[in-house]
């Protein structure tokens, strides 16, 4: 669990509240708008999801350790290439990569290794390693800020890129000692679930679906919405949060601190609802990830006191711990682990296209014009709307038997 943890606290320099911390002073230097600022995020974010369904689906063929060696050294050189953009195409790239390695492939790798050797545990295992996530998110923002008071954003990124490269490594090599072993141990299970399957076709619990499989099954397409949800209004606000806290008039340290108000939320939600996956199940639990943030976007739109700002905190942790718990658990479960780094890739590539469109939609309709209070009505409208269809897709696979 260590190891998934570290691979999710360093993930940060990949993930977009870490980028957006930046995005004054990159838009500032380099003359970009909000709208265009939020399309180069998009369009690389896009790319990057669009690639991460080869460079994913690595992970079945290749060994553990090696392949998450060279995935640290890489986002480490990211980070230093990110330091020294000096026009739109090269921010483009670094921006690219930075999403490919670290939203990427070490949140992907994380999940992966967990489902995969903590099976049995498989909601808890996953909400503790994406705890170091939460862990970053509550401690990153506050760090960048005050880097800032002092360093150039460039010089912040060279930093980043220093701490990736030699102290990450180490870390991750002493945690993966035991791995050699827990494979073998996931190889034999694998072989007897097979067995299993070939013995009862009935044993439906044991499929191991392939990729190709996947996509052909009609429920994916209604469970989606739900399990991605969050990662399209939660990304969405978040890239334009600087312009949130100014619109609703909130002190940029004051706004700040809600960082860790949601952080401890989203630890304390994942820990209690990967229990609770483990209890009833992940599929059950799927169209509820939403309800959360409908609450706090709702509230969001009606007021600007600072007691919204930590409500709309407090419930999007809430949505960002259900889906940290449930998502990874959710494939695992319904489709197998055989097969996981493929599916898991191609889910990751929707959850990135998800995080890909929604800066550039919300930054087209700040730049129009819109406000905050409109934009996060319409959340809560559409968060409620994909919660109703993962209900029905969850009443589908009921009477279908899976």
């Amino acid at each position: 669990m260590l190891f998934g943890f570290t691979l999710m606290f360093f993930s940060s320099p990949g993930q977009t509240y870490f980028i957006a911390l930046f995005g004054g002073e990159i838009r500032t230097e380099l003359g970009l708008s909000h709208g265009q600022f939020g399309a180069l995020y998009s369009a690389a974010t896009l790319c990057s999801a669009m690639t991460l369904l080869w460079s994913g689906a690595l992970l079945d063929r290749l060994k553990l350790r090696p392949f998450t060696m060279g995935i640290v050294v890489l986002m480490a050189m990211a980070c230093a290439f990110m330091s020294t953009a000096q026009n739109a195409v090269m921010l483009f790239l670094g921006i690219f990569l930075l999403r490919q390695l670290g939203q990427g492939l070490m949140s992907m790798t994380s999940s992966t290794t967990m489902m995969r050797y903590l099976s049995y545990s498989k909601g808890k295992a996953n909400s503790l390693s994406n705890m170091g996530y939460s862990v970053a998110e509550s401690l990153m923002p506050s760090v960048i800020i005050i880097l800032l008071l002092s360093f150039s954003w460039r010089q912040v990124w060279q930093l980043t890129a220093l701490v990736l490269v030699l102290i990450v490594p180490v870390i991750l090599m002493r945690l993966s000692r035991e791995q050699p072993k827990r494979h073998q141990r996931y190889l034999a299970q694998l072989s007897q679930d097979s067995q299993q399957e070939r013995d009862s076709q009935a044993h439906r619990g044991q499929r191991q679906w392939t990729r190709a499989e996947m996509i052909r099954d009609p429920l994916l397409y209604l469970f989606v919405p739900s399990l991605v949800s969050q990662s399209l209004l939660y990304t969405g606000f978040m890239f334009h949060q600087i312009h949130l806290a100014e619109a609703k008039g909130w002190p940029l340290i004051v706004w700040g601190s809600m960082y860790f108000l949601f952080s401890v939320t989203t630890i304390v939600s994942s820990l209690g609802i990967g229990a609770l996956v483990d209890k009833i199940g992940a599929v059950r639990l799927t169209p509820f990830i939403a309800l959360p943030m409908a609450v706090g976007l709702l509230a969001l739109s009606s007021s600007d006191t600072i007691l919204v700002a930590a409500l709309f905190m407090v419930t999007m942790g809430v949505s960002t711990g259900a889906q940290a718990a449930i998502s990874a658990p959710f494939y695992a479960e319904r489709y197998g682990n055989k097969h996981f780094a493929s599916i898991k890739s191609l889910a990751s590539f929707i959850m990135v296209i998800m995080t890909a469109v929604s800066p550039v939609i919300i930054g087209w309709f700040i730049d129009a014009g819109t406000s905050i209070n409109t934009l996060a009505l319409g959340g809560s409208v559409y968060a409620v709307s994909v919660s109703c269809i993962g209900f029905i897709a969850y009443r589908l696979s009921l009477s279908n038997g899976d």
